[in-house]
């Protein structure tokens, strides 16, 4: 659930995700990816980057997978930590071009790319998951968010 704080620390926008949430949200990445190479099928990920494309475009209230995530961490009570939205959307919008990458390479007919960009992906949602260290957040932070004027120019 996107949430505004009244003391973000975020430049870009006040607006504020579970990294928890966030956390389980990579597990499910890292559980339908595996699905999708398992079964060999490009569907699995062209449905998983629109996921990806609902979380990065939107609030993300109506990503399936994020509602599972959420309701996991209510039944699991894990607790909220905020953090920002901003860097999570961004990644949000890699994610995306990951999954159709593989899903456009799986239909093509190209495993060796879909494997590559595979890879990547479960690297990172594995990093996110795991660790808490989002890879696209750091990208973000690194070469996006020094170069934006406006807040509105991060969403």
């Amino acid at each position: 659930m996107s949430q505004k704080s009244s003391t973000a620390s975020c430049p870009i926008s006040p607006d504020r995700v579970n990294e928890n949430v966030a956390r389980i949200t990579a597990f499910y990445v890292i559980l339908i990816s595996l699905l999708g190479f398992i079964t060999n099928s490009a569907i699995v990920f062209l449905l998983l980057g629109i996921d990806f494309a609902i979380r990065s475009f939107s609030s993300g209230e109506s990503s399936p997978i994020r509602f599972l995530a959420k309701l996991s961490a209510r039944m699991l009570n894990v607790p909220v930590k905020l953090s920002d939205a901003a860097p999570k959307k961004f990644a949000a919008g890699v994610g995306l071009v990951f999954a159709f990458v593989i899903g456009l390479a799986l239909y093509a007919g190209f495993p060796t790319a879909a494997f590559i960009a595979g890879a990547i992906l479960l690297v990172c949602a594995g990093l996110e998951g795991f660790f808490g260290f989002c890879v696209g957040c750091v990208v973000y932070a690194k070469l996006i968010a020094p170069f934006l004027k406006f807040p509105e120019e991060a969403i």
